[in-house]
């Protein structure tokens, strides 16, 4: 009998054993699963944490960039609107004609530094620059939030079909025009005040002299809605610029190009060939934010008032001033002129008689 009841003992411990074996099994995967999820969030919060370094990297660059270029933005700003106070000089084109010319913008900043002094070079940069960084911040925002569940992400291109190809070009274009749409649509407001600071140096208004002031002005003067003067054409320049480059670039590096470096530089030209073709959209939409303004700049005789965008752009056609501002060296005159000793001149009034009383 004794050795029957410590078998059963026995038994009875081993199975003890056994269970909490199984228990312990049992909490292993859970320990596992508590210890994992710290690092997981960890690791989640490290890589938020890059991305948002590299959002801000980005848009100090872009400061830095736009504060050494300003002059040359700022002048170039002025030559959209139509404001040319260096007279034309006569050359030569390359087939040896005769023709007229204005100096390079590099003679004109000249010119603003001359009448303004060194800060005067840099007039308006500070709304460009919150213009800058409110759309660098937005175009982020917006960029990370827009997901797709298929071929998304870093992918091989050259492993991918034409179908597949053809939908992430679609997926990243179309997430790209969302980014920029709502980049352009929260600048829009600082881009307004940013051009017509630019403006006041036709007649030396003096009304947008700071950020808030302007704020002021624009609200007090326009409303809401003058805000957004221009916001159509830089739109529809915009997202026509950067579907027209996507578009021919995706063609022709599938369907013409094998060469992988070769497909870069197809990018890059579509996208400047783009930019070049949707170049008078800017210009309009420049004109509109400052038309109607009040400011000398913006009004008869140095700029009509217009009555929308679509009518902007039917008369600069007319005038020939939907490239103002395309070349920096090489501005070719488009005014009216007359024919004087078999070379052409600018009209002015000393060349007429005044009338004499009979």
């Amino acid at each position: 009998m004794p050795k029957r009841r410590s078998v059963v003992l026995r038994c009875r411990g081993n199975g003890r054993k056994r269970r909490r074996a199984t228990e312990q099994e049992l909490n292993q995967p859970q320990d596992k699963e508590a210890e994992q999820a710290p690092v997981e969030k960890r690791s989640t919060m490290a890589e938020k944490g890059k991305k948002d370094e590299l959002t801000w990297m980005h848009v100090i660059v872009r400061v830095f960039l736009n504060s050494t270029t300003h002059p040359i933005e700022y002048a170039k700003v002025l030559i959209q609107l139509g404001h040319e106070p260096l007279e034309p000089y006569k050359s030569r084109t390359v087939f040896g004609r005769e023709a007229l010319y204005y100096p390079s913008v590099f003679g004109y900043i000249a010119h603003i530094k001359n009448r303004d002094g060194f800060l005067g070079c840099y007039r308006g940069l500070t709304p460009k620059l919150a213009a800058n960084i409110v759309s660098g911040v937005a175009f982020q925002r917006v960029t990370e939030n827009i997901q797709f569940k298929e071929l998304d992400g870093e992918v091989n291109i050259e492993e991918l079909n034409m179908k597949q190809r053809t939908q992430r070009f679609l997926q990243n274009t179309a997430r790209e025009s969302a980014s920029r749409a709502a980049a352009i649509l929260v600048s829009q407001p600082f881009h307004v005040i940013a051009v017509r600071s630019m403006a006041e140096f036709v007649g030396e208004d003096g009304q947008y002299v700071g950020v808030f002031t302007s704020v002021g002005v624009i609200y007090r003067e326009q409303g809401v809605k003058g805000f957004f003067s221009g916001l159509i054409p830089r739109l529809l320049c915009d997202m026509a610029a950067l579907w027209l480059g996507k578009t021919l670039a995706h063609v022709i590096n599938n369907y013409l190009v094998e060469d992988k470096d070769l497909k870069q530089y197809v990018s890059a030209s579509m996208s400047f060939l783009a930019s070049a073709l949707t170049y008078p959209l800017q210009v309009v939409s420049n004109c509109m934010a400052v038309s109607g303004s009040g400011l000398v700049g913006g009004s008869p005789p140095n700029m009509p008032i217009y009555d929308s965008w679509i009518d902007c752009y039917r008369h600069l056609k007319q005038i020939r001033g939907l490239k103002r501002g395309s070349s920096m060296l090489w501005r070719a005159y488009t005014g009216p002129t007359i024919m004087l000793g078999g070379s052409p001149a600018v009209a002015s009034n000393t060349m007429f008689a005044a009338p004499t009383s009979s």
